[in-house]
């Protein structure tokens, strides 16, 4: 395992709770890239069957970025 390698720490049904998320990790300076984000604004309808919004971060940052995340409630 590479400490470099993207990795998914969450998973999000909508696109601002991700936007959301994503901010909150860039405010503690934790890189991060969102998957499945133009999908869900070209097919919403059914959009979920794919899995949703992914945010990925790199593993060395996975445990804060969880953390954070988690005491967001998003």
């Amino acid at each position: 395992m590479d400490e470099n390698d993207l990795i998914i720490v969450a998973t999000f049904d909508f696109d601002w709770q991700a936007h959301m998320a994503q901010g909150l990790l860039a405010e503690q300076e934790i890189p991060s890239t969102l998957d499945n984000e133009i999908f869900a604004s070209l097919y919403p309808i059914g959009f979920n069957t794919i899995g949703g919004i992914n945010l990925r971060v790199f593993r060395r940052d996975a445990d804060r970025a969880r953390d954070i995340i988690s005491k967001s409630q998003l």
